[in-house]
């Protein structure tokens, strides 16, 4: 609310000044560091509401609060990114301040919407495990203007959406914000669709069936294969791939996977990894009319320690003629 306020206050005294007060190059500069470091708030901040606190009202049945404040992130991104080009041309003033202050006001109403709805509704429905979860994640994806001093310690097992139960009792619904009720009205909780399915696979980051798993890796648009830490071949993608392999190779010495010409470049690769000393190693090759990037990577177990080597090669012909962005899907 602080920096809402301060970018208000810029704004209007900023573009109050002539050109050719000395004072306005000051202020000016000042503006656009403030833009700047607000820019921080769409990636960190609104991030951690989106990925770490929504999932959890959703599965209860609350999805139109999360659908209304995440159109509301997205509409200050977009603003933060028009004003941090507006004020590189420094052209019209009149625009600049209205822009600014509208942004101000946007973020404003964020910080009541998230202190009138959105933080009672989460006081309300989310247990100390959740908050653990929560607390277990957020750091990877950052704070805004936030030191984390002291840890919030608690013996609760951390719960994840998929693990918590979603009903919310009577007792628990009437102590919700006015707002919420109003706006969902009845809840419909997440309870017919279970994650982990009888033979799935539990990954780190989720649950997979082993179709599913060898689907994903045949329409994945790049080719990958995986040496063990005694160098023989134990995977690779299936689907179209750019160098070819079969299941002939699999427990094959890598070495012998590669013309003699250049075992010697496997072996330093290989080497490296095991010894810590580089990552990753990259080529680029033409073939035909196709650029192909092929790039490895040491494979490590938490500790740190050598599991293998990753191979991955792709066509990135079509990559390299990108330009400027597509946000819009063209499909007919």
């Amino acid at each position: 609310l602080k920096d809402a306020e301060a970018l208000g206050l810029l704004a209007s005294s900023t573009f109050s000044l002539q050109k050719e007060d000395p004072r306005r190059r000051n202020f000016y500069e000042k503006i656009v560091q403030h833009v700047s470091e607000l820019s921080r708030i769409g990636y960190t901040h609104y991030t951690r509401e989106e990925m770490l606190i929504f999932p959890y009202i959703e599965r209860r049945g609350i999805t139109a609060v999360p659908t209304v404040l995440w159109s509301k992130h997205d509409e200050v991104r977009l603003k933060i990114r028009l004003l941090v080009n507006l004020l590189k041309k420094e052209e019209d003033d009149e625009r600049l301040k209205k822009e600014a202050l509208e942004l101000s006001r946007m973020l404003s109403d964020m910080v009541f919407r998230e202190n009138n709805i959105l933080y009672p509704t989460l006081k309300v429905l989310l247990s100390e495990g959740e908050w653990k979860a929560i607390k277990m994640f957020e750091k990877d994806i950052g704070y805004y203007k936030v030191e984390v001093v002291e840890e919030w310690e608690t013996s609760a097992e951390p719960l994840l959406p998929h693990q918590i139960d979603p009903t919310v009792p009577p007792e628990t619904y009437e102590k919700l914000p006015e707002e919420i009720k109003r706006v969902v009205g009845a809840l419909k909780p997440d309870t017919e669709y279970s994650l982990v399915r009888e033979n799935d696979l539990k990954l780190e980051s989720g649950y997979l069936s082993m179709e599913e798993l060898n689907a994903i890796f045949k329409t994945l648009p790049i080719d990958v294969t995986f040496v063990d830490k005694h160098d023989r071949v134990r995977f690779f993608s299936g689907g179209h791939r750019i160098f070819h392999r079969a299941p002939t190779v699999l427990g094959r010495p890598v070495q012998f996977c590669h013309p003699p010409r250049s075992v010697h470049i496997v072996n330093k690769i290989l080497k490296a990894f095991k010894e810590g000393r580089k990552d990753p190693a990259e080529f680029w090759i033409n073939m035909g009319e196709r650029k192909i990037h092929i790039r490895y990577f040491p494979v490590l177990d938490e500790d740190g320690n050598y599991m293998g080597t990753l191979e991955v090669v792709q066509d990135i012909t079509d990559i390299k003629k990108l330009e400027g962005e597509k946000r819009l899907l063209d499909w007919e």
